[in-house]
Protein backbone atom coordinates (compact mmCIF):
# COMPACT_ATOMS: atom_id res chain seq x y z
CA UNK A 1 0.00 0.00 0.00
CA UNK A 2 1.56 3.67 -0.66
CA UNK A 3 1.76 5.70 2.38
CA UNK A 4 -0.09 9.13 1.83
CA UNK A 5 1.56 12.20 2.29
CA UNK A 6 1.00 15.06 5.25
CA UNK A 7 -1.07 16.99 3.31
CA UNK A 8 -3.58 14.66 2.26
CA UNK A 9 -3.96 13.23 5.93
CA UNK A 10 -4.87 16.90 7.00
CA UNK A 11 -7.11 17.02 3.89
CA UNK A 12 -9.29 13.69 4.70
CA UNK A 13 -9.40 14.98 8.11
CA UNK A 14 -11.07 18.19 7.40
CA UNK A 15 -13.06 16.55 4.77
CA UNK A 16 -14.57 14.18 7.60
CA UNK A 17 -14.50 16.71 10.47
CA UNK A 18 -17.21 18.89 8.10
CA UNK A 19 -19.54 15.73 7.89
CA UNK A 20 -19.12 13.83 10.94
CA UNK A 21 -17.78 16.73 13.62
CA UNK A 22 -14.80 16.14 15.33
CA UNK A 23 -15.47 12.83 16.94
CA UNK A 24 -15.44 11.60 13.69
CA UNK A 25 -12.06 12.35 12.76
CA UNK A 26 -10.51 8.88 14.01
CA UNK A 27 -7.20 7.46 12.39
CA UNK A 28 -8.29 3.80 11.68
CA UNK A 29 -11.34 5.87 9.46
CA UNK A 30 -8.86 7.99 7.98
CA UNK A 31 -6.93 5.39 7.10
CA UNK A 32 -9.59 3.37 5.30
CA UNK A 33 -10.91 6.72 3.69
CA UNK A 34 -7.57 6.89 1.91
CA UNK A 35 -7.04 3.30 1.43
CA UNK A 36 -3.83 2.82 3.25
CA UNK A 37 -2.92 1.61 6.58
CA UNK A 38 -2.51 3.54 10.47
CA UNK A 39 1.41 3.37 9.64
CA UNK A 40 1.06 5.54 7.32
CA UNK A 41 -0.39 8.17 9.57
CA UNK A 42 2.67 7.81 12.22
CA UNK A 43 5.19 8.60 9.53
CA UNK A 44 3.52 12.08 9.52
CA UNK A 45 2.10 12.42 12.85
CA UNK A 46 2.49 11.56 16.66
CA UNK A 47 -1.13 10.79 17.70
CA UNK A 48 -4.68 12.85 16.73
CA UNK A 49 -4.50 15.24 18.70
CA UNK A 50 -1.41 16.22 16.30
CA UNK A 51 -3.58 15.68 13.09
CA UNK A 52 -6.44 17.77 14.84
CA UNK A 53 -3.83 21.15 15.82
CA UNK A 54 -2.32 20.25 12.04
CA UNK A 55 -5.85 20.41 10.66
CA UNK A 56 -6.76 23.45 12.51
CA UNK A 57 -3.91 25.66 11.18
CA UNK A 58 -4.40 24.29 7.64
CA UNK A 59 -7.68 25.38 7.57
CA UNK A 60 -6.65 28.69 9.02
CA UNK A 61 -4.17 29.10 6.85
CA UNK A 62 -6.43 28.79 3.54
CA UNK A 63 -9.18 29.87 4.61
CA UNK A 64 -8.32 33.12 5.84
CA UNK A 65 -4.53 34.12 4.99
CA UNK A 66 -4.92 32.56 1.56
CA UNK A 67 -8.21 33.95 1.02
CA UNK A 68 -7.01 37.99 1.74
CA UNK A 69 -4.18 37.34 -0.79
CA UNK A 70 -6.09 36.56 -3.18
CA UNK A 71 -8.12 39.45 -2.79
CA UNK A 72 -5.48 41.78 -2.20
CA UNK A 73 -3.80 40.53 -5.95
CA UNK A 74 -7.14 42.70 -7.12
CA UNK A 75 -5.12 45.43 -6.74
CA UNK A 76 -4.73 48.84 -5.02
CA UNK A 77 -8.48 49.78 -5.33
CA UNK A 78 -10.23 48.78 -2.20
CA UNK A 79 -13.52 48.14 -4.33
CA UNK A 80 -11.64 45.63 -6.27
CA UNK A 81 -10.32 43.73 -3.37
CA UNK A 82 -13.77 43.65 -1.51
CA UNK A 83 -15.61 42.32 -5.17
CA UNK A 84 -12.81 39.95 -5.64
CA UNK A 85 -13.79 38.82 -1.98
CA UNK A 86 -17.01 38.64 -2.73
CA UNK A 87 -16.36 36.17 -5.33
CA UNK A 88 -14.52 33.97 -3.40
CA UNK A 89 -16.94 33.72 -0.50
CA UNK A 90 -19.22 32.71 -2.99
CA UNK A 91 -17.40 30.16 -4.86
CA UNK A 92 -15.52 28.76 -1.91
CA UNK A 93 -17.17 28.97 1.49
CA UNK A 94 -17.20 25.46 2.83
CA UNK A 95 -20.21 26.05 4.87
CA UNK A 96 -20.25 22.46 6.73
CA UNK A 97 -16.79 22.47 7.35
CA UNK A 98 -16.96 25.98 9.18
CA UNK A 99 -19.94 25.14 11.16
CA UNK A 100 -18.42 21.66 12.13
CA UNK A 101 -15.18 23.70 13.87
CA UNK A 102 -17.59 26.25 15.30
CA UNK A 103 -19.29 23.01 16.64
CA UNK A 104 -15.67 21.81 17.47
CA UNK A 105 -14.91 24.99 18.95
CA UNK A 106 -17.53 25.05 21.20
CA UNK A 107 -16.45 21.81 23.01
CA UNK A 108 -12.73 22.73 23.13
CA UNK A 109 -11.61 25.96 24.42
CA UNK A 110 -8.10 25.80 22.88
CA UNK A 111 -9.80 25.46 19.68
CA UNK A 112 -12.64 28.19 20.67
CA UNK A 113 -9.64 30.78 20.78
CA UNK A 114 -8.15 29.90 17.77
CA UNK A 115 -11.78 30.36 15.71
CA UNK A 116 -11.86 33.73 17.56
CA UNK A 117 -8.39 34.80 15.99
CA UNK A 118 -9.60 33.70 12.85
CA UNK A 119 -12.62 35.66 13.17
CA UNK A 120 -10.99 38.54 14.58
CA UNK A 121 -8.69 38.53 11.26
CA UNK A 122 -11.50 38.20 8.98
CA UNK A 123 -13.28 41.23 10.68
CA UNK A 124 -9.94 43.28 10.86
CA UNK A 125 -9.48 42.84 6.71
CA UNK A 126 -13.54 43.93 5.84
CA UNK A 127 -13.15 46.72 8.21
CA UNK A 128 -9.55 47.50 6.40
CA UNK A 129 -11.45 47.64 2.84
CA UNK A 130 -14.19 49.18 4.21
CA UNK A 131 -12.54 51.78 5.55
CA UNK A 132 -9.97 52.63 2.90
CA UNK A 133 -13.28 52.85 0.46
CA UNK A 134 -14.37 55.74 2.71
CA UNK A 135 -16.76 54.93 5.36
CA UNK A 136 -16.36 56.42 8.88
CA UNK A 137 -15.51 53.91 11.33
CA UNK A 138 -18.87 53.01 13.03
CA UNK A 139 -20.06 52.20 9.62
CA UNK A 140 -17.61 50.37 8.46
CA UNK A 141 -17.91 47.98 11.57
CA UNK A 142 -21.73 47.65 10.85
CA UNK A 143 -21.09 47.14 7.14
CA UNK A 144 -18.18 44.38 8.29
CA UNK A 145 -20.59 42.38 10.91
CA UNK A 146 -23.41 42.42 8.03
CA UNK A 147 -20.93 41.34 5.45
CA UNK A 148 -19.60 38.50 7.77
CA UNK A 149 -22.70 37.52 8.94
CA UNK A 150 -24.13 36.88 5.43
CA UNK A 151 -21.21 34.93 4.71
CA UNK A 152 -21.61 32.35 8.11
CA UNK A 153 -25.22 32.54 8.31
CA UNK A 154 -26.10 32.59 4.35
CA UNK A 155 -26.16 28.23 4.23
CA UNK A 156 -28.61 27.94 6.86
CA UNK A 157 -31.55 29.70 4.97
CA UNK A 158 -33.39 27.93 2.70
CA UNK A 159 -32.96 29.36 -0.52
CA UNK A 160 -36.03 30.90 -1.00
CA UNK A 161 -34.42 33.57 -3.66
CA UNK A 162 -37.12 33.01 -6.17
CA UNK A 163 -35.31 33.16 -9.42
CA UNK A 164 -32.42 34.35 -7.87
CA UNK A 165 -29.55 31.71 -6.71
CA UNK A 166 -28.24 31.52 -3.50
CA UNK A 167 -24.78 32.77 -4.84
CA UNK A 168 -26.01 35.57 -6.88
CA UNK A 169 -28.03 36.88 -3.67
CA UNK A 170 -25.18 36.77 -1.73
CA UNK A 171 -22.95 38.88 -4.21
CA UNK A 172 -25.49 41.17 -4.29
CA UNK A 173 -25.78 41.60 -0.99
CA UNK A 174 -22.19 42.14 -0.68
CA UNK A 175 -22.40 44.78 -3.47
CA UNK A 176 -25.00 46.04 -1.54
CA UNK A 177 -23.10 46.68 2.02
CA UNK A 178 -19.70 47.64 0.47
CA UNK A 179 -21.65 50.11 -1.80
CA UNK A 180 -20.61 53.61 -0.73
CA UNK A 181 -24.04 55.00 -1.62
CA UNK A 182 -27.62 53.80 -0.55
CA UNK A 183 -30.76 54.83 -1.72
CA UNK A 184 -32.13 57.61 0.43
CA UNK A 185 -28.46 58.86 1.06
Amino acid sequence: MARKNRDEWIRAGLRRLAHHAVDGVRVEVLAKDLGVTKGSFYWHFRDRAELLAAMLEAWAATATEAVIEKAEAAGADPRARLERLTGIAAEGFDADLESALHDWGRQDAAVGRALAEVDRRRMDYLRQLLRESGFAPAEAEARAFLLYAAVLGNHRIPEVHGRFGRKRVLRESFDLLASPTRPGR
